[in-house]
């Protein structure tokens, strides 16, 4: 994000971040998202805050106030009273996924799980009445959804869409109007044709993850989890980070007043919203019980957000618009409900941890009260006709259970970074150059670079061929051997594959040509890898504060991305992002060129008159090849291949969307002028 940031300031698209080599192309790291609007200010926060949480506090307020209006725009598509309209937002806003999971570590989530909320709110108001606001509202939604590159929010989206439209369908209504309503959607697919092509057109050399597996059944919720949705306190067991676990985050959670709408008011089948509510329901439960490995998607949990929205809408529908009943036979099977929810969940994670079975005391007590307070008493509460400050006291007390049971999901699950503001460089390390980071996971509280995660370099400015990347580029993760998307190098494969002697050049190692002046290991495996290193030129040179990391140097500095040429002469001026200019003197022999970029098609060369071929040296760094008596300034720069031919696709996108305003608008004429005869 800081990187991003300072090439927007720069006045420069951040396609390339030449200062990170692993998911340095944004244009194939689609979760980097870098034309969403929420990303771009995010960056922009980065660039210019010395605080490493801004971004994330920026956009928990932004999302979680996004979500919240979402919710009471759904709700009051569907005629819900305002008052559970306005609860409903805040349901959805603390769901336990977009929460815990989203919110914290999976910021790209949330953000497109919030927008894919944006675009459900603003087409489900369309569907009530296509006006012109809201035919232009749920094409920004819908194109700032797709933007985000979530794929599980654009499919459940996309799923949604098709459910309602199915159900309208089969009610009577007309194709040609149905056909209309997603028009907007449609148009805003054409114009974020430019964001997916590069990523298309390029996924050969694209490493990302395919295939149909559920192996060990994991980040795949059970049945159970999503129909004990009304409990934030009902924990299953679940293959996640770190093993077969108790999972403490209740992955549905939609609204402890399930139970009582389903036991306590009576709905008719008849009701076309009831029914589309059941459509939606079924197909978003399949969605979450997919294989852990579905083609290119991974992890159907991250649909179950989706199940969790429409449970709430359609207990708050049936509560606002159904007729309530009670009978001795109903009490009885609510009660009984509610202490076998309460044996079994308590019996499962007494061992565990021992405090969730008070909370899930707290869980049972509140949906009893519920019961009293609406069903039970005399003259029982009417929550659509209710205060909404008090039913909002509900979501209140369900969010405390929630953070009762688990203050942080990082402190459970996965490792909380205290990040320092600054870091300070260790002085007698040669920093002119691309630093590489090959000591594993970090600690809580780094407090200098041998101590950082793989994609936190670039914040600090730090010049890495470390990064982030769960898509990867397939030659050079070849080099670079890592797990998991957040790069973590392997060291002994890594270390042992870039001290290898590079094949044509004479006395230059792969190190060499990325570019690495320093490095980090563990001190405890200098014994295994300090002799390649030796070979290509680097010394020890300083120990960390704690004598657990060793930093080596070499005396080669590379103050830009050029790391190899045949004559010495050829210097760069300038050097962004994007672009490489060089100036290149007069020769007799052709020239070779490598630069420690990782090449993608979209490299061209500029300036020179003779042919200048642009190729990846080894299918994975940047390099150019220059022909004998060819001098002058010549400028590399990248620009996305695709774009040449996409980027009209926007234009004609705002063309029909103005065409259908149009149409809108004339119609909007003539039916005032028949209202008028």
């Amino acid at each position: 994000m800081r990187q991003y940031g300072q090439s927007w300031l720069s006045g420069e698209i951040p396609f390339i971040t030449k200062n990170i080599m692993i998911g340095g192309n944004a244009m194939v790291e689609l979760q980097r998202a870098i034309f969403a609007p929420q990303n771009i200010l995010a960056s922009l926060i980065a660039a210019k805050s010395a605080n490493p949480l801004a971004p994330g506090l920026f956009y928990a307020f932004i999302n979680i106030f996004l979500s919240c209006l979402s919710g009471y725009s759904i709700g009051k598509s569907f005629g819900i009273s305002r008052n559970l309209s306005l609860v409903l937002g805040f349901f959805i806003a603390i769901n336990p996924i977009f929460l815990y999971q989203y919110a914290g570590p999976w910021w790209n989530a949330a953000n497109g799980h919030t927008w894919s909320l944006v675009a459900i709110a603003t087409f489900c108001l369309l569907r009530q009445s296509m006006t012109a606001w809201r035919v232009v509202a749920n094409f920004l939604a819908t194109l700032i959804l797709l933007s985000s590159g979530w794929p599980h929010g654009i499919i459940g989206y996309f799923v949604i869409v098709g459910c309602i439209s199915l159900v309208d369908l089969r009610y009577g209504e007309a194709f040609n109007l149905v056909v209309k309503r997603c028009l907007p959607l449609v148009l805003a697919g054409i114009a974020a044709i430019p964001v997916y092509s590069e990523f298309i057109v390029l996924s050969g050399l694209v490493n990302r993850p395919s295939g149909w597996n559920n192996a060990g059944n994991f980040m795949v919720p059970s049945v159970t989890q999503l129909l004990l949705t009304f409990s934030p306190t009902y924990f299953e067991f679940m293959n996640y980070f770190g093993g077969f676990k108790s999972f403490f985050v209740p992955v549905g959670f939609s609204t402890v007043f399930f139970l009582l709408a389903l036991f306590f008011y009576r709905v008719s089948f008849l009701d076309k919203n009831i029914v589309l509510f059941a459509v939606i329901l079924a197909a978003t439960l399949c969605l979450s019980m997919l294989p852990s490995q579905t083609g290119m998607l991974r992890w159907p949990i991250r649909f179950v957000p989706y199940f969790s929205v429409f449970a709430s809408v359609a207990t708050f529908y049936v509560m606002s618009r159904g007729e309530k009943v009670n009978s001795l036979v109903r009490k009885n099977g609510f009660l009984s409900i509610v202490l076998v929810l309460f044996v079994v969940s308590a019996f499962r994670n007494i061992f565990e941890r021992p405090k969730v079975v008070l909370l899930e005391a707290g869980t049972s007590l509140l949906l009893v009260g519920l019961w009293f307070l609406c069903v039970e008493k005399r003259k029982p509460v009417d929550i659509a006709t209710s205060s909404w400050v008090k039913v909002a006291t509900v979501p209140a007390f369900c969010l405390a259970l929630m953070l009762a049971c688990m203050p942080s999901l990082g402190k459970v699950y996965l490792p909380v970074h205290t990040l320092p503001s600054h870091m300070a460089l260790p002085e007698n390390v040669n920093w002119d150059g691309n630093f590489a980071s090959f000591t594993g996971w970090a600690p809580e509280e780094p407090v200098e670079p041998g101590e950082l995660q793989s994609a936190l370099f670039g914040y600090y400015d730090i010049r890495s061929i470390n990064g982030s990347s769960p898509n990867g580029h397939k030659y050079l993760d070849q080099v670079l051997a890592y797990y998991s998307s957040h790069a973590v190098l392997q060291p002994e494969e890594s270390m042992a594959n870039l001290s290898q002697a590079v094949p044509g050049l004479e006395n230059v190692c792969w190190f060499n040509l990325f570019g690495v002046s320093s490095l980090a290991i563990r001190a405890d495996i200098q014994e295994d890898v300090g002799s390649g290193l030796e070979g290509c030129g680097y010394h020890p040179a300083q120990l960390s504060h704690d004598q657990s990391v060793l930093y080596y140097s070499s005396e080669q500095h590379y103050p830009t991305t050029l790391t190899y040429t045949t004559n010495p002469n050829v210097k760069v001026a300038r050097e962004t992002n994007d672009s490489v200019t060089l100036t290149v003197p007069e020769h007799t022999d052709p020239l070779k060129l490598v630069f420690s970029r990782v090449w993608w098609p979209g490299y061209v060369a500029h300036g020179l008159t003779c042919p200048v071929t642009i190729h990846g040296f080894g299918t994975m760094l940047l390099g150019a090849d220059i022909p004998a008596g060819c001098s002058g300034e010549l400028k590399v720069s990248y620009f996305p291949v695709t774009w040449a031919y996409t980027l009209y696709c926007p234009v004609l996108a705002v063309i029909g969307l103005g065409l259908l305003l149009l149409q809108i608008r004339r119609n909007q004429k003539l039916r005032r002028i028949l209202e008028d005869l």
